[in-house]
């Protein structure tokens, strides 16, 4: 029997051209009110000439985020910015809140969980708002965002069943109930990139595994069909049209080097209404995670994807991130790191 925790789950609630947003963290039960109101700072933007820009560490683009380091000067007045707009000699950085000018709301309520709640008031808007878009879209990719530090074959380097998840044991939790309250009950669920856990809740009907490894594939309980299929060599899905009822992507589309055929391959195979989710948190296998995902906040890698989900026409999109829950004792990071691997999740409805 697990022991329950007394906690408040503070959650800000905004919309954006991508769709609408939702950033939950979970506090300490005698933690005071939020304000309602916080204060996100005053709007902070300035001309900037693209010299001063440090492009040998990174590439330049419209909407990214930057740390402030990587400008030659020492007057930023914060410690990131975004560019807003960019020219051949200039660009517009902001340094403002995310929120800045958008409008925003918090809510808060009890409930019971199985994690000590460790998360801190200054949490709830230090990453808000970074998914957003502004109407001209983000410009994520260069020519190689897809590109691997280890380009060998994905069948050799997947041979070997290596048999984990990939978060922490709290974070795999969450990943289940959001599962549970996102995804139609008595669902046919498509499991793409699978492995030896699914995560998966009782209300699936059943499941579908389609990854990399035959081994663990078949030491994974949950799975009712298992289909090895290297989805870089091959993006088509060996499955007819409307043959599920949802898709997930469990913290594995980093690995993904044909992204946006696998988005128009899982519309093809979902049937009206049909749910995809992806999940996400910040561990990956350095030699097979694409370019782009390094270069980009984990904030950022959540809006590039449901940019992918709202391109390839799903309607109704939207993000999820969660955090401020303790780490187990059992994990091989609890010495070094407090608090759970954060989740963050985005998903879209087929039309």
């Amino acid at each position: 029997m697990k022991l329950l925790h007394s906690a408040l789950r503070f959650r800000v609630n905004y919309f954006s051209d991508l769709g609408r947003h939702q950033v939950v963290v979970w506090m300490p039960g005698d933690t005071p009110p939020v304000d309602a109101q916080m204060d996100v700072g005053p709007k902070l933007e300035h001309e900037v000439p693209i010299e001063v820009f440090r492009r040998d560490i990174a590439p330049l683009k419209q909407g990214r985020f930057y740390p402030s380091q990587l400008l030659q000067a020492d007057d930023a007045p914060g410690p990131m910015f975004r560019v807003k707009r960019l020219n051949g000699e200039h660009f517009v950085a902001n340094f403002s809140h995310p929120l800045q000018d958008r409008i925003f709301s918090i809510d808060s309520g009890k409930s019971d969980v199985s994690t000590v709640p460790i998360g801190k008031v200054g949490q709830l808007l230090e990453w808000s708002g970074m998914e957003t878009q502004y109407q001209t879209p983000t410009d994520f990719e260069s020519p190689d965002a897809f590109s691997r530090e280890d380009e060998s074959s994905d069948a050799d380097f997947y041979a070997t069943p290596r048999k984990l998840i990939h978060v922490d044991a709290v974070c795999a939790r969450r990943i289940q109930a959001l599962y549970r309250t996102v995804l139609p009950e008595n669902a046919r669920v498509l499991d793409l990139m699978a492995g030896w856990r699914s995560h998966l809740p009782d209300t699936v009907r059943s499941a579908v595994g389609l990854g990399m490894n035959a081994e663990e594939l078949a030491d994974n309980p949950q799975l009712a069909e298992r289909v090895v299929h290297d989805l870089n060599a091959d993006a088509r899905l060996p499955f007819a049209d409307a043959s599920f009822d949802a898709v997930v992507c469990t913290v594995s589309f980093e690995y993904l080097t044909q992204p946006r055929a696998i988005v128009a391959e899982v519309r093809r195979v979902l049937k009206p209404g049909g749910m995809f989710v992806v999940t996400l948190s910040n561990r990956y296998f350095p030699p097979k995670v694409i370019k782009l995902w390094t270069e980009l906040h984990p904030m950022e890698r959540m809006a590039w994807v449901g940019t992918l989900i709202k391109g390839a026409g799903f309607k109704k999109v939207e993000t999820y991130v969660e955090r401020g829950l303790k780490r187990p004792k059992d994990d091989r990071y609890a010495d070094r790191l407090a608090e759970s691997d954060p989740l963050f999740a985005t998903w879209g409805v087929a039309p």
